[in-house]
């Protein structure tokens, strides 16, 4: 019986000790990934197991904004104690990571909170004040704006107080991220705020690809139909089609920017309806978007995933597809306004590219502004779903932005 039982607490202290190892390597990735450039990392990320296991670590760092630092204190708490009860003193190579490793988290989320209210967003210092909260609202409704070679094209519908008193409220038309491969409209952080500002929100759906069908073309068409059922539909529900504005994140900031920017045009297509239809885009706000496939292809493993499934292949094999999907080939003096938002630690879509953009943007004559938030990762934490610091930064300045604009 004793036998056992010293068995058992061997397991559960080599069980303790692994947990404790992992969740300090797993912390010191974060740090490290946050604070270096992703273009250092582009030789790795060509391996997408790689660039998997250095996105979620991001991810899980930004979710949970400042509880790393209150975790890694608990760390080196556990490590310091461990170790005096062992005799084994306080520079132990464990200890000292953890303590490298907090101090690190302490300096990057101080960053972050500064740059964060210069940059105008209102937000705190013990943000998220709980992790991992949804932070969301159920929409009012769903509507179907348009059938496309069979396929339903459905959206759901968030309205604010008011909206039935028949003046008719603006609304923004947000087009979901997934890689162009995944994802459905959902429940977002940033609807509340918007919907207390007296705007809707059409949470929008768009035919995504597969290795069989490529909707490189197709999935701005549907965002065009979406766009058409506010001006022929919206007023009905109590939506103003004079006051229009386009929203995304990842793939479908690509979207929510070349939408508005080809319908300014005149070159957008809807996939239902007519141009005539098209509302005029007021303002465009996009978060960490993929305004350069042909970039993306050549930087990572994932981005020659997306680039096969979305476009069919590489840039020099289809360089007319690539002339539709890489948003500066759209651009000109008649733009909407354009918000763009990235966290400088993202290896999905890196920052270099969306900076050119948007450099390129304020040439061509648009009003535009963009924000890069320090050491935040692909979704600026959002990626799990729930409300995270880079979630309050951007829905912020989302909000301000729409005010401003629209």
């Amino acid at each position: 019986m004793q036998k056992a039982s010293s068995r058992l607490r061997a397991v559960l202290h080599t069980l303790g000790r692994v947990v404790l190892a992992l969740l300090l390597a797993v912390a010191a990735l974060g740090q490290l990934v946050a604070w270096t450039s992703p273009s250092w990392w582009v030789p790795l990320l060509q391996y997408w197991p790689v660039q998997y296991v250095v996105l979620a670590t991001g991810v899980w760092r930004d979710a949970l904004g400042v509880w790393n630092v209150v975790l890694v204190a608990i760390l080196l708490g556990l490590l310091l104690a461990i170790g005096r009860a062992r005799g084994s003193g306080l520079l132990r190579p464990a200890t000292v990571v953890a303590a490298a490793v907090l101090a690190s988290s302490l300096g990057l989320w101080s960053y972050q909170v500064v740059d964060a209210k210069q940059a105008g967003a209102d937000v705190g210092v013990f943000a998220p004040v709980v992790p991992f909260l949804k932070g969301t609202v159920a929409p009012d409704r769903s509507v179907t704006v348009g059938t496309v070679d069979g396929t339903d094209l459905d959206a759901d519908l968030y309205l604010p107080d008011g909206a039935d008193d028949g003046d008719g409220v603006p609304v923004v038309v947000y087009v979901h991220g997934g890689g162009f491969t995944g994802g459905a409209p959902a429940p977002s952080p940033y609807y509340p705020p918007l919907l207390e500002r007296g705007y809707a929100v059409l949470d929008v759906s768009y035919r995504l690809a597969s290795p069989e069908r490529q909707t490189w073309d197709t999935a701005v068409a549907d965002v065009g139909c979406a766009l058409t059922w506010v001006t022929t539909e919206g007023p009905g529900v109590g939506l103003d089609p004079e006051r229009v504005g386009t929203m995304g994140d990842s793939a479908g900031g690509q979207l929510a920017i070349n939408a508005a920017n080809l319908g300014a045009l005149e070159e957008l297509d809807p996939s239902c309806r007519t141009r005539g239809e098209l509302p005029e885009v007021s303002a465009v706000v996009a978060g960490y978007p993929a305004v350069d496939g042909s970039a993306a292809y050549d930087q990572s493993g994932l981005g020659r995933a997306y680039g096969d499934q979305y476009v069919g292949g590489p840039p020099e094999e289809y360089p007319e597809r690539y002339a539709l999907t890489d948003s500066v080939n759209h651009l000109s003096g008649d733009g909407p306004p354009l918000l763009i938002y990235q966290g400088s630690a993202d290896h999905l879509i890196l920052p270099g590219p969306v900076r050119d953009f948007a450099r390129a943007s304020q040439e061509a004559g648009t009003t535009t502004r963009y924000v890069e938030l320090p050491g935040q990762e692909h979704t600026t934490g959002g990626g799990l779903g729930t409300l995270s610091f880079g979630d309050l930064v951007g829905r912020d300045l989302t909000t301000q932005w729409f005010v401003e604009h629209l």
